[in-house]
């Protein structure tokens, strides 16, 4: 039989990183350093569901500056209280905002944009039936917008004003509105503004207000002055060479439209903070932080930007000898703010990287178990992400419990209806076909015909009626609340004379009702 219908306890993931995971991951990021893949980078592993502390582990690697491959004068080595800028991973507290906005009826994601930012009309290229160019498309991405990531890099510092005369002269397109993917810097900026007009008061102090403060992320801001500049990484652009002299020093920009998709800058500390705030919405209800700071904004809105809105393209792994590629490594898609992932060994993550001139950062949280990795390197579109996803990898082969994925638990309700349905298979008493079968289920096979297919897996597998007995609502594996699955073990080859084992399976699915009834009991011999 399957394990008992029981989530893991989150408990028993700990809090501790085991030692070998942690000598690998810090080799990881010394090693990236080393190869001069960035000058300097700082990271940690954030808590999960079940932990209490924000962060579980850190390390750094490099130095804050580099000056002809060498640390510059007066600099330090990267640390866990390194402020670095944490770029696109910006585009997650502009969507927040944005979406606590509509929870207090101030917008409607359905809105134009036109509705709230009157210099953005014209701006979109439209032909005949194509939809506005909404909100809903600028947190997802659906806009349309051409991707800008060289270019929009570099815009940061552009006054409202100047943004109104390039919303003037009309924004390019690469598809109608809500048709597809393109990843879009302007869209975030238009964000910003919409910020701006709804709530009276600049994007960047409006973001301050509602998170930044109440989080406690005293190490944040959107510029060089409100950090602490003793603790600044200075950036680094790649030059064309492959030692430790490849870096050289980038000018930061000041805040301006642009801000609103990469301005912040931050610590690894602050960072896990915000995200345990955002894993927080998909934590079981008893775990420490399941309802932590839930007025900041509602858990079905953070929900909301941790769901795959627009399906990513992603490239198909190679094809084999027949020609035919196996498929992919991963369904990726953007929510809001936020990129939604399901890889077949982690199950899902979501995540945001943050690529900007002289820096890299990547965070990243496994939704079942929260625990999650945050890294910011000074050296632009450092390799932060894929450092990042490894070391998951790394934390969930040596501690498997750390990153485990949550069973689905029964409703209550497909608990009583398993014990009745069990009850009928080993008794066949009428009274529990009145009781618990669903109209659908004797139109779709009858009665006589149930208890045929009943007997016939049951000598497939070399059982009786009597093995039924073994079963118990608790042993099901529950696929849903509403759909649960028992297995048997067969003996031997069974009546069949088949030479494969065969064990029976057994599957019970509610209907769509509350006081829901079977819709399905399906019995059937399955090869083990």
């Amino acid at each position: 039989m399957t394990s008992p219908n029981v989530a893991p306890d989150p408990s028993a993931a700990g809090s501790t990183v085991p030692e070998e995971a942690l000598r690998e991951i810090t080799a990881l990021f010394e090693e990236a350093v080393a190869a001069h893949r960035t000058a300097g980078i700082t990271w940690a592993v954030i808590g999960g569901h079940a932990h209490a502390e924000a962060v579980l582990a850190h390390g750094a690697a490099g130095h804050r500056a580099l000056e002809g491959g060498l640390p510059a004068a007066g600099s330090s080595p990267m640390d866990r209280a390194t402020v670095s800028r944490i770029a696109s991973m910006t585009k997650s507290f502009t969507a927040a905002t944005v979406l606590a906005l509509r929870d207090e009826g101030l917008l409607r994601l359905d809105d134009p944009v036109t509705a709230h930012v009157p210099e953005a009309a014209g701006a979109f290229e439209q032909e005949s039936g194509d939809p506005e160019v909404t909100l809903r498309h600028l947190l997802t991405m659906s806009a349309g917008l051409v991707t800008d990531n060289p270019w929009g890099d570099r815009q940061e510092a552009m006054t409202r004003e100047r943004f109104a005369e390039v919303l003037g002269g009309g924004l390019g397109h690469v598809h109608a509105a809500g048709t597809g993917f393109e990843y879009s810097n302007t869209g975030y900026a238009l964000l910003g503004r919409v910020i701006d007009e709804v709530t009276g008061t600049p994007y960047a102090e409006e973001i301050r207000r509602r998170f930044l403060g109440p989080l406690g992320l005293d190490a944040t801001g959107w510029s060089a002055a409100e950090v602490d500049a003793d603790r600044l990484a200075t950036g680094h652009r790649l030059a064309d060479r492959t030692d430790a002299t490849r870096f050289e020093q980038v000018p930061l920009d000041s805040p301006g439209v642009y801000g609103a998709m990469a301005g912040l800058f931050s610590t690894v500390d602050d960072v896990a903070v915000w995200a345990r705030f955002l894993a927080a919405a998909d934590a079981p209800a008893a775990a420490p932080a399941a309802g932590e700071r839930a007025g900041l904004l509602s858990i079905a809105s953070r929900r909301e930007m941790q769901q795959g809105h627009r399906l990513q393209p992603w490239a198909a792994l190679p094809a084999g000898e027949d020609g035919r590629s196996p498929g992919f490594d991963r369904v990726r898609a953007y929510g809001m703010g936020l990129v939604v992932e399901t890889f077949p060994d982690l199950g899902d993550v979501i995540s945001h990287s943050g690529g900007y001139p002289g820096y890299g950062s990547f965070m990243v949280w496994h939704r079942d178990s929260g625990v999650g990795m945050v890294a910011l390197a000074n050296s632009k579109y450092a390799p932060a992400t894929p450092l990042s996803m490894e070391a998951l990898r790394i934390l969930r082969r040596h501690s498997p419990a750390l990153l485990a994925r949550r069973a689905p638990q029964a409703a209550p309700r497909a608990l009583e209806a398993a014990a009745g349905a069990l009850e009928w298979l080993r008794t066949d008493d009428p009274a529990l076909v009145e009781a618990w079968f669903a109209d659908s289920m004797l139109l779709d096979v009858p009665l006589v015909e149930r208890r045929r297919r009943l007997d016939a897996a049951l000598a497939a597998a070399g059982l009786t009626a009597a093995d039924l007995e073994t079963l118990t609502p608790g042993s099901a594996r529950a696929l849903s609340r509403a759909h649960l699955r028992w297995r048997l073990a067969g003996r031997g080859e069974g009546a069949s004379g088949s030479s494969a084992p065969m064990d029976v399976q057994v599957d019970l699915l509610l209907d769509p009702r509350r006081e829901a009834l079977l819709q399905a009991l399906d019995v059937t011999a399955v090869a083990r």
